[in-house]
Formats: C-alpha cells, structure tokens, sequence
C-alpha cells in the first residue's frame, strides 16, 4: 500500500506544530526557573540555588534536543529526502569506554560538588553528562543492529518520549492525586479535628529550608513513616504510576505500528521512548540531589535502566499487536512491563521506609527498618543485574530474528 501523501504531509505539519510548542514550553520553563531562581537568592543556601540551575540547564539541555525534530520535520514539509540511520550493534570495548568515562564523569562532578558551597556550579556541565551518557549506553545496546527508520522518525519517537509521554503521564497522575486530595479533604470535613494535624504539617514544612532535603525529610518523618501513609504511597507508586506511564511511554508506536517492518523494529522504536522519558524525569528528579552527587546519578542510571527495558519490551508487543495480531502478547508483556517498574518504585519506597524509621529512632538499631532498607536495596540490586542481563540479550535475539526473516 502506498503511503498517502496528503496524510503524511498533514502528519508532518502537526509534528512540527508539537515540537515548536515544546520547544516553546521548555524555553518558558527555563526562563520561569532562572528569575525565581534569582528573585529568591539565598548566598547561604547553595542547594537550592543548585536546584534551580540545573533545572534550567535540564530544560534547555531538552529543548536542544528537540531541535532535530524540528529541522527534520521541515525538510520533510519540503520534500527533501531524509536518509535511513542504522545504529551498528555495540561493541564490549565501546560499552567499556562509556562505562568509565560515566564513572569519571560522577567522580570529578562529587568532588567538584563537595569542594565548596557552589562547587556545584562548576560540575554543573557534568551533571548534564552524569544523566544522558548512561542512557545514550543503554539506547545503543537496545537498538544497535536493528531496523529504526528514518532519523526523523527516530528523533521523533524520542522526542515523544521525552515530552510527549512525560506531560501526559504527569497530567494523569496529577489527577489521581487531586482526586485523593479530594477524598483527604471531604475526611477533613467529616472530622474537623484532623484540620489541626494539616495545618500543624504545613507549619512544619513552611518552616523547613526548601533547598535542604535532608531537613525537609526530617521534619516530615513522623508523618510519612506512618504505616497507612506508606501504603498508600505505595499503592500510588507501584501500581497506579507503572500502570499510567507504560502504557503512554510507547503510544506513539500505535500510529507507526502497520508502517513498521518487523516487532523487532517496535522493540528499537519503543526503547527509545523509554529513553526520552528517563531523559526528563532524571533531569528533573536529579536536580535537586546535588548534595548526594555520586548516589543521584547512580539512582538514575538504574531507573533508566528499568524504563529503557520495559518500553522496549511494550514496543516489541505494540508491533506484534498490529503486525502478527499478537493481542494476547501485548497484555502478558503489559503485565510484565508494569511489574518491572511496580516491583522498582516499591523497592525504592522500601528503602525509603526503612530510613526513615531509622531517622526516627535517632539512629538507633530498628530491626525493622533496618530490614525494610536492606530489603529494598536486595531487590533493587537483583532487579538491575536481571535487566542489565535481559536487555543485550533481548537485542541479540531480535537481531537473529530479524535476519532469519530477511533471508526468507
């Protein structure tokens, strides 16, 4: 069947509207993010100066990044030809050189970070380094050696990924969350004696400094460290947001699915929006860890890990789905994709419980705790070195599929 160009072109005028609006938006936000950056300077709070800076840096670093979508989209509109990419498969001694220059990168950044209050500042560049080099690693493992498409189409999917998804899966969070304050606010009424308790948290957390995790946890331990807080934590974490953000992180491949060639195509295409969604949520979520350098962009490395590898996994069905009629697929590998990332988030948040039970008790022995925390960190640690395994393996076996189908 031969393409429509009408469709295309109508295609490629909406893409070009999208990417200039998100380019737009990432502009406004950086620029929103520099003058309350300033306007509330603070010469003895460096951590939330770095927040800011580097969410700015973040911001523009993104819109940078949506510029090929743009420029490919244009000469696309006018009729120029856009050429194939082909990533080669990784070599081990590439995979290696990434490796170390990323753990080089984190070493001189934390030591950049720690030498004085703004050495932040100075490391700022890196930080851009610490999160996208072991994401650029991970997107060639996955996709090197397999069907892409044309750079537009993959910048594209990327960049889809990146903001696309994440304004979507934000949005639909958020409305979970507001519909749960909505419920929080109707037991407040029904029980005006909690009012003083809320009113008594928000005191707390005015009164912390903004900029300083490690207060700000503090002060909010005693609250969220409650067993019914933590469980509906966790139910929002492991299971609402994986639910919400596997299924949007590769919805773009629904409108390539029946112009894609093989489900291993799908794989590649549906990797990459993991990518871009690791991309803007490490950006934003590393931000503000300037004080634990090294840990933040180890804790990001991994998580992208995690996503890289499940949107792969749900790109690989999504065109098995369209291609080969493999339904029944699609919801087994959506199951195991959500499973992934519940099974991370939960981990994280039993870490997260467990140290705060510690903090609670004043850093004295808490069997509990102590066991929550080393729980999690197991899980954690078991659930990378599976996925570190599974994705070049993945890689592997649909690099043999796809050559076994091309002979035929």
């Amino acid at each position: 069947m031969q393409p429509n160009p009408s469709l295309n072109r109508r295609s490629n005028i909406l893409m070009l509207i999208l990417s200039s609006i998100g380019i737009l938006g990432l502009l406004i936000r950086s620029a929103y993010l520099t003058f309350t950056g300033f306007s509330s300077f603070d010469p003895d709070s460096g951590s939330s100066q770095a927040a800011s800076l580097l969410s700015v840096l973040g911001m523009l670093f993104c819109a940078g990044l949506l510029l090929p979508v743009l420029v490919y989209t244009v000469k696309r509109l006018k009729g120029q030809e856009i050429l194939l990419l082909t990533i080669p498969p990784v070599k081990v001694w590439q995979g290696a050189v990434l490796f170390a220059t990323w753990v080089l990168v984190v070493v001189i950044g934390t030591v950049l970070a720690r030498l004085f209050v703004y050495g932040w500042a100075g490391a700022a560049l890196l930080f851009l380094l610490g999160i996208s080099l072991p994401i650029l690693s991970m997107v060639w493992i996955s996709t090197g050696g397999l069907p892409g498409g044309s750079r537009q189409r993959l910048w594209s999917v990327f960049g889809f990924g990146m903001l696309g998804a994440t304004v979507l899966a934000m949005l639909l969070e958020f409305m979970v969350i507001g519909m749960a304050a909505l419920v929080i606010g109707v037991v407040v009424v029904a029980h005006p004696e909690l009012r003083s308790v809320i009113d008594q948290i928000k005191t707390l957390v005015t009164n912390a400094s903004t900029g300083n995790m490690e207060a700000l946890l503090t002060v909010l331990a005693p609250y969220i460290s409650n067993p019914l807080v933590i469980l509906s934590i966790l139910v929002f974490a492991a299971v609402l947001a994986p639910l919400i953000e596997e299924a949007i992180k590769p919805a773009v491949i629904w409108f390539l699915g029946k112009h894609l060639g093989s489900p291993a195509e799908g794989f590649g295409l549906g990797a990459l929006c993991g990518a871009g969604f690791a991309l803007l949520e490490g950006l934003m979520a590393a931000s503000s860890l300037s004080q634990m350098w090294g840990f933040g962009l180890a804790g990001r490395a991994a998580a992208s890990l995690m996503h890289i590898t499940s949107s792969g996994l749900m790109g690989w069905a999504i065109a098995s789905a369209q291609l080969e009629k493999r339904y029944g697929r699609l919801a087994l590998i959506y199951l195991l994709a959500v499973s992934i990332h519940g099974l991370w988030n939960g981990s994280v948040i039993m870490v997260v419980y467990g140290a705060l039970r510690v903090m609670i008790q004043n850093m004295e022995i808490d069997v509990i705790g102590g066991s929550f925390a080393m729980g999690g960190l197991g899980i954690l640690f078991l659930e990378f070195v599976l996925l570190l395994t599974a994705l070049p393996l993945i890689n592997y076996r649909l690099r043999q599929s796809n050559a076994h189908q091309s002979l035929r």
